[in-house]
């Protein structure tokens, strides 16, 4: 998944978005990149889409000929956040050797927890954004709950679980919770929380999938 045309898409300024000219392109990622800095500063309190323009350089008319305001500018900002997550997320533990999904839960929280150790400002306020843009993060959030989904189906054969991604969406939400909740509290994601999220979302695995795994034949690890 690439992380500017495809995160644009599932936006509601997709149907301006593509008509743009380069200079509108440039504006878009100028009021983008200006809002996720003023949201860093802010801690996540709301912010003014004339703020935003007005501190990005781009006139009100260019601002609204590419976003209606700013839950509009939002829904990109989100969605532009967890598609770099995916896109991380999706080589994970590639090369390595899997013996146990337990294993592969790990190996993917581990490199979770390093992904958001490098971007722990926007882990902090993503929590107050994304409930400010619940369709847009609920989109994202099935997006990584897929890609996780995959890799597990990529290493194992996943028996007939009831609600297959529905299980993974919300062992994407137990890890992301505890990172959260580390990240507030604690200011980082220390090696002790990291255990924490894999003991837990191993623990609720466990109430869906048996202790091991037929793995996959032939699956590559690339």
């Amino acid at each position: 998944m690439q992380d500017s045309e495809s995160t644009i898409a599932a936006t509601r300024s997709d149907r301006r978005i593509p008509k743009l000219r380069t200079r509108g392109r440039a504006n878009r990622e100028k009021l983008l990149a200006e809002a996720e800095r003023m949201i860093d500063e802010t801690a996540g309190e709301p912010i003014r889409f004339s703020d935003v323009f007005e501190a990005a350089g781009v006139s009100r008319g260019s601002a609204y000929r590419i976003y209606n305001g700013i839950d509009d500018l939002m829904q990109d900002l989100a969605s532009a956040w967890i598609n770099r997550f995916v896109t991380h997320i999706s080589t994970a533990c590639a090369g390595l050797s899997i013996a146990s999904w337990q294993q592969l839960s790990d190996c993917l929280l581990e490199s979770s927890a390093s992904y958001w150790r490098g971007t722990e400002e926007i882990l902090r306020v993503l929590p107050r954004v994304r409930s400010n843009v619940p369709q847009s993060y609920k989109q994202a959030a099935k997006d990584v709950a897929g890609t996780v989904a995959g890799i597990f189906e990529r290493y194992f054969v996943i028996p007939d679980v009831a609600e297959w991604r529905a299980v993974v969406g919300m062992y994407v939400q137990l890890g992301d919770i505890v990172f959260s909740d580390a990240v507030r509290r604690e200011g980082r994601i220390s090696a002790q929380r990291l255990q924490e999220a894999q003991k837990l979302c191993s623990a609720y695995l466990a109430f869906h999938l048996p202790p091991s795994l037929p793995a996959k034949p032939n699956i590559g690890n690339d």
